[in-house]
């Protein structure tokens, strides 16, 4: 499989990058995790023979600014929509008049769904400790254990979801050493996350737009993880990876 980062940026969009946008292609699917801005590279990205999956952690607008997209696309088997518990009546209030186009006016059929999925793969979730409610993914996809996890601060479940996977991607919210709240995480405390859970590689995206204000400054933040746990990348928007 390969996973795109097409939005690596927190809270809102600069020169630094799209908000939080990814994509995992596997042989039979085409997940996508959030929808930040960065949604709109997707177009481009897509295997439009198969379907099109896209999992929202929560509902802050960085999250899911993109989807005012979705009348774009005209893609033949749908697009599923995957939240947390509890949030699909707030998602559909969004997608709505005035906000959004009705989503029975769009040429692709677009479906919402809370858990449990009914899915060809395997999905696990926990909720994760954030100011609103906020969903990690643990997806089991080509004998490769993908976890997603944004936007979260220091949690058990974080440890517990991220257990022994061969990919763990999550946020480096604050930068090394300020920790306002724990709301995000710092880059080391994403990096001792996937140290305590015997995860394989970590990718730290969502960088604060306000404290991130040069590649610098995240480089500082992959040092400041790289003392802590050596299989850590942060990537920029259009990178990927092949796992």
């Amino acid at each position: 499989m390969e996973i795109f980062f097409l939005g690596t940026n927190g809270w809102y969009e600069t020169s630094m990058g799209s908000t939080t946008c990814s994509l995992v292609k596997t042989v039979n699917e085409n997940i996508v995790l959030d929808a930040g801005s960065g949604f709109y590279r997707v177009e481009k990205l897509l295997d439009y023979s198969k379907p099109v999956y896209i999992f929202l952690s929560h509902l802050h607008i960085d999250h899911i600014e993109g989807l005012q997209i979705l009348r774009k696309f005209d893609i033949a088997s749908g697009i599923k929509i995957l939240l947390g518990p509890d949030m699909k009546k707030e998602l559909e209030s969004f997608l709505r008049p005035p906000f959004a186009p009705p989503l029975s006016s769009l040429k692709t059929k677009i479906e919402i769904f809370e858990p449990p999925y009914d899915l060809p793969f395997n999905v696990e979730t926990l909720p994760l400790a954030h100011a609103v409610p906020a969903t990690a993914f643990r997806f089991s996809l080509e004998g490769k254990i993908v976890v997603y996890a944004l936007d979260t601060g220091v949690s058990e479940n974080l440890v517990k979801i991220a257990k022994n996977a061969d990919l763990l991607i999550t946020g480096a919210g604050f930068f090394p050493g300020h920790k306002p709240d724990n709301n995000l995480l710092m880059p080391e405390e994403g990096a001792r996350a996937a140290l305590d859970s015997g995860a394989k590689k970590l990718a730290l995206i969502h960088f604060k737009a306000d404290e991130y204000l040069t590649f610098q400054d995240r480089n500082e933040a992959l040092i400041s993880a790289q003392k802590i746990f050596k299989n850590v990348i942060a990537p920029k928007d259009g990178n990927s990876i092949v796992l």
